[in-house]
Parts: C-alpha cells; sequence; structure tokens
C-alpha cells in the first residue's frame, strides 16, 4: 500500500462529526442599571427679570408642586406654570387642577 493509500483510509473528524458548540449566553442584565460615574446631570438655574425684579424659575416650580402636594396624595404627572410678574402670581395646572402661587 503506497502512502496515498493509507492517507485516504484514514478519516479525519469533520465538521459534522465534532460535537456542536453551546451558544454563548450573555449575562443577563439586572434591572438597575449601574451608578453612572463622572459629573451629574445639568441642571440649569432658570431667571426671569422684569420690572427690576428677578424670579427663580427652579424654585418657583418646586413651590407650585409643593403647594399642590398640600392639598392632593396623587403625585405629580403634567405640570404647566404661567408667570405673570405683573400680578406678582404664578398661576398653574397640576393634573388639571387649577391653582395660584403669589410671588
Amino acid at each position: 500500500m503506497s502512502a496515498k493509500q493509507a492517507a485516504s483510509d484514514v478519516s479525519l473528524p469533520t465538521a459534522q462529526d465534532a460535537p456542536a458548540a453551546a451558544p454563548r449566553r450573555k449575562a443577563p442584565k439586572s434591572a438597575k442599571a449601574p451608578a453612572r460615574r463622572g459629573r451629574p446631570p445639568l441642571s440649569p438655574e432658570i431667571y426671569l427679570e422684569t420690572g427690576g425684579r428677578q424670579y427663580n424659575v427652579t424654585d418657583i416650580v418646586e413651590r407650585v408642586k409643593a403647594d399642590y402636594r398640600l392639598t392632593h396624595k396623587v403625585g405629580v404627572q403634567s405640570c404647566k406654570i404661567y408667570i405673570k410678574p405683573e400680578d406678582g402670581a404664578a398661576y398653574y395646572v397640576v393634573n388639571k387642577v387649577e391653582g395660584k402661587l403669589d410671588l
């Protein structure tokens, strides 16, 4: 028998003979996202100046939410604020409930 014939009689393993590789599974994501490192998100301070007076809009938003929570237990779902400096008031609609806040 020649070397070529001996080599052809010996069967080499093929891809079909090899056991199927198990697919890789990704680790399940946790329900909580990892804490973001670095700078905290930007929270701008907005001011309204008119008639020689200055109003901090961010402060007015917090005061409106606090005023609403005094009489309602439901959380704030929607909030619209109308600032009217000539009246010295901020009118608001929170969760379809109207109110007035003196500036």
